[in-house]
This record gives C-alpha cells, structure tokens and sequence, in this order.
C-alpha cells in the first residue's frame, strides 16, 4: 500500500503559522504589516467567494473542464503504479475523479471547505492553503492543478514550495490564467469608470521566470486562449461570479453593488461577437519536472 504524503502536523493544529518553504524574496515583500494584513484579507475573500460558488461551480466551469482536459493530455502513462498525485485547488473534486484512474493514490487540496465537501468522492481531502502546503519536502511524486494557482500570493514562492515538496524526478502539471485574460469585462466596465474591475494576473514572462529559478526542467509550456460565449452581456459578467473569480488581487476597485444605470451602461459597453459576449481566458499550459 503507497504511503500517503507526511503531513507538517504542527501546520494542522494551530490556526496561525509561519508560511512554510517561503523565500527570501516574499519575506522581503512582506516586511511591512499593511501588507500582511492585505494578503490575510484577500485569502479570506478568496476563501469565501469559492465556497459561495461551490453549488454552482460544475455547471458554470466550462472553460477549466477544456484547460483540464488539455492538461491530462500532458501527463505521461504508463508509469504511474504506487505513485502518490496531489491535486492542488481540487475544487469540487471533478478531477480527482480522472487522477484516480491514473494513479494509485491521490490527495485533494482545496482552499475552500465547502468545495471538498461538495463531492461525495472517497479522496483523501485537506482543507489547506496553498501559499502554505503542510506537505513535507519529497513527498510527492506529481502535482496536479487547474486553474487554481494564479490566486497564489506569491507565484515564484509557490514555485519554489512545489519543488520541494516533489521527489525528484517528480512531475508537475500545471495550467494558469495570465496575463489578457477577461479583456471583454475589462472594456465593459472601462465605459463606467477608471478602476479596475478585473484580477491582475502574473504576465507569461513571469511565470516563465519563477518555474525556472524555482529549478524546474520544463518539459513543455503552451499557452492557449478558452472562450466562454454567452447570450447577453449580464450572463457573461454574471459567470464569473458563478465559479467564484470575482475576487480582486489589487486595491484599485470599485466598491459596491452596481445601479440599475451603471448596469446598463456596462452592457451596453460590452464588445460582442457575432451577438454573442464572450468572455476569454488566456492560459499557460506547464508540464514540468524536479531534477
């Protein structure tokens, strides 16, 4: 029977830990308390806009059921027997369904309780963060994970902890939003006002960057562009509420629900295509191996 990976147990019994695997470089971003204190916030936030969403997620996740299935796409058979896999912002689960089917043992992690509790798959599940994995250092022998690690705090500190905590010879396979992505919604709502109403996310150079400092070897990195289509402009915006990625990684946001007016005039703002509002996801396909 394959061992299950060494939990950090003193990660699970308190509340309030030190980051584990953390860089000199995030230690240096956080050096000044407003900042901690933001990043707590929009954990916070990012945890619970995810389990709102969680009874709507399946039905709404389009465009991450096509990034996963490109994603398996990358995973090498046939030498997968008594491998231990993590699938890292598992979600609902719906993909730890498929890692099950290619691996002996595989461990759910999501940020969201209510998300690992929506699916009534017999998984080995941890409700944990993952800017601060209680996974020991080689432990484990591939890591799974779509669309989730873009709301990471820290992408090149992430990379880093990944590494550790593979064996080596390890594999990674990894898909995350960048940089371009909801340009529709951007433009919409750049008719209502200035402030942005969008994530930031880590541009493809970045990502580059951070897998190959953290000493990754990249076995293959694509990008590609998912297009949701929708019948009205107020179904698109409203999809991304749906899957719960309405969460902001910036200070410079407009507060409040929308008037009636303001609505209108962002709907009205909305570029379309063949009548129809899309909304795009640009998207980095990794597959990656620890030396």
């Amino acid at each position: 029977m394959t061992a299950q990976p060494v939990l950090k147990t003193g990660l699970m019994k308190t509340c309030k830990v030190k980051p584990c695997l953390v860089s000199n470089e995030l230690n240096k971003e956080l050096t000044s308390e407003l900042d901690k204190e933001l990043s707590k916030e929009l954990k916070k936030s990012t945890q619970s806009k995810f389990s709102k969403a969680a009874a709507s997620y399946n039905t709404h996740a389009n465009v991450q059921k096509h990034a996963a299935t490109d994603l398996f796409k990358l995973i090498k058979l046939g030498f997968n027997k008594n491998k231990v896999c993590v699938d890292l912002g598992a979600g609902p689960l719906v993909n730890t369904h498929t890692l099950q089917s290619m691996f002996s043992s595989v461990v759910a992690i999501d940020l969201s309780l209510n998300m690992l509790q929506s699916s009534d798959l017999t998984a080995p599940k941890i409700c944990a963060d993952m800017d601060n994995l209680p996974l020991q250092a080689n432990s484990v022998d591939v890591i799974y994970s779509n669309f989730a690690v873009q709301w990471s705090a820290n992408f090149s500190a992430l990379m880093q902890s990944l590494y550790s905590i593979l064996k080596p010879g390890g594999q990674a396979y990894i898909s995350t939003v960048v940089e371009g992505s909801l340009n529709e919604i951007k433009t919409a709502f750049a008719a209502l006002d200035s402030n942005s109403h969008i994530n930031t996310f880590n541009s493809e150079l970045h990502i580059n960057q951070s897998v190959q400092n953290a000493g990754f070897i990249i076995n293959s990195a694509k990008k590609c562009i998912y297009t949701d289509e929708y019948t009205t402009p107020l179904k698109a915006i409203a999809s991304i509420k749906a899957i719960g990625a309405t969460m902001q990684t910036h200070t410079n946001t407009r507060q409040g629900l929308l008037t009636k007016s303001a609505l209108q005039k962002v709907c009205s703002a909305y570029p379309l295509i063949n009548n129809k509002a899309c909304v795009s996801y640009h998207v980095v396909l990794l597959s990656l191996e620890k030396h």
